[in-house]
């Protein structure tokens, strides 16, 4: 019986093809670019050598560039904004890429194989072929003025956060992430009123509202909320929260939570009211900006409508009570503010003078840094469409496949590999390209 299963198994072999109980796919495609080629993805164009590579957890996408064409890629400030300040902002971004690269790969990083990604959580990048736009001339001179320079700190590399604006005083940074303090992440004043959008904003919210969005976080404060406020050790003394009490007690929120959570539920339940509107109208980017933040209560009047809402039902009387939260400037606060280093260019600072304000006296030294980095641009997807605006040459798992022209090319994540589907003229003459024994 044994000898019949085994010649069944072997007939069954000869009759699938390998194709259809597991595709032959390479782990890894490689773009390179030729002749000036450029792949457009989502909101940016880069010149490559461009890798998407599968994982277990889906596709990601790879891109190596040298160190200061990364940086002219960068959209982090105006490129209209004054020299000393995008010189400022150019030895910020490249300490901070240097710091990446000496403090070893994230997690995803390590999956992937990026040194950086791509988002705000690192750095915003679009692409260095942007930086053959003329609008970004006056940039791509900070970072070529400043090659080589970074803030050192101990031997190695700073880790120089920045943010968008402090308002009037940057945060330690122990009082934002805790741990332990920073000679150079201090809190110093930041000049930048009257300069920055971001100085002052308010968001008020009815206390059932509040509660909702409280209640959607996993955060369930009790019937009735009493008080909410706002509790904040001396500065340079550790991290705030939020206190919200109520008859059942108090529930206490991390002031990073606390911003995070209104960001995300808040503006998932009331589209309609959060990010709260300035007062030209438009919307504030986020619905708490910062984490330099107080709340106010108000409890109910005595107004008409508390009266009229007497004789609704009790399942459907508003919760009495407002929440103010009132805060200042855009971001985490902590280091350089980018708006504050404006402000100090605009009265005639240096970007030195600028670096020093904000990072404990540090100044940018010449420094032998790393060649190239490697930037994450996407992670853990499903499938990734790129446009090919001229010729490159297509690898996979570093077998050469060839010249391929420009185009539409799309990648999805397959259990074998990366399926590869090319533009339909390429598909047509080239049907089966991929599928070989590829080298591991």
């Amino acid at each position: 019986m044994l000898a019949v299963l085994v010649v069944l198994v072997a007939l069954i072999q000869t009759l699938v093809p390998a194709h259809q109980s597991r595709e032959l796919l390479p782990d890894t495609i490689e773009m390179v670019p030729l002749d000036g080629t450029a792949f457009e993805l989502g909101r940016g164009r880069y010149v490559g050598p461009v890798e998407v590579v599968a994982t277990a957890a889906g596709l990601g996408v790879v891109e190596t560039r040298p160190l200061d064409d990364y940086l002219t890629g960068l959209r982090e400030v105006p490129a209209t904004w004054p020299p000393e300040a995008l010189a400022a902002q150019a030895v910020a971004a490249r300490t901070f890429a240097v710091w990446s690269i000496e403090r070893g790969r994230t997690r995803a990083g390590r999956i992937y194989g990026y040194d950086i990604c791509a988002t705000s959580a690192c750095q915003v990048y679009r692409g260095s072929a942007i930086a053959a736009d003329g609008s970004a001339a006056p940039w791509v001179d900070a970072v070529l003025r400043t090659s080589d320079e970074i803030l050192i700190y101990d031997g190695t590399a700073a880790h120089t956060f920045y943010s968008s604006s402090a308002g009037s005083r940057t945060r330690p940074v122990q009082d934002i992430w805790g741990g332990e303090p920073a000679p150079y992440l201090v809190a110093v004043d930041s000049p930048e009123a009257g300069v920055t959008p971001y100085g002052e904003w308010t968001v008020e919210l009815s206390a059932e509202v509040f509660a909702r969005i409280l209640a959607a976080a996993g955060f369930n404060p009790g019937p009735e909320i009493a008080d909410v406020t706002v509790a904040r050790p001396p500065e340079g003394s550790g991290t705030s929260a939020v206190i919200v009490a109520t008859e059942a007690g108090n529930t206490r929120i991390g002031a990073g939570s606390f911003r995070a959570l209104l960001n995300t539920y808040g503006s998932q339940l009331y589209p309609g009211l959060l990010p709260a509107r300035r007062p030209d109208g438009r919307r504030w980017p986020q619905a708490v900006l910062s984490y330099t933040f107080d709340i106010e209560w108000e409890p109910a009047g005595s107004g008409i409508r508390d009266e009229l809402a007497r004789f609704l039902p009790a399942e459907d009387r508003p919760r009495p009570g407002m929440v103010v939260i009132a805060g200042e400037g855009w971001g985490h606060g902590v280091g350089m503010s980018q708006w504050g280093a404006k402000a100090m260019s605009d009265d005639g600072a240096t970007y030195r003078e600028i670096l020093g304000h904000y990072y404990g006296g540090l100044q940018p030294v010449a420094a032998e840094l790393p060649e190239r980095v490697r930037i994450g641009l996407v992670q853990d997807a499903a499938a990734v469409t790129m446009e090919a605006t001229g010729p490159f040459e297509l690898k996979g798992n570093g077998l050469s496949l060839g010249v391929m022209p420009a185009g539409t090319w799309a990648f999805f994540h397959s259990a074998g590999g990366v399926r590869v589907v090319p533009p339909a003229e390429v598909a047509a003459r080239s049907v089966g390209f991929l599928s070989r024994n590829w080298p591991r």
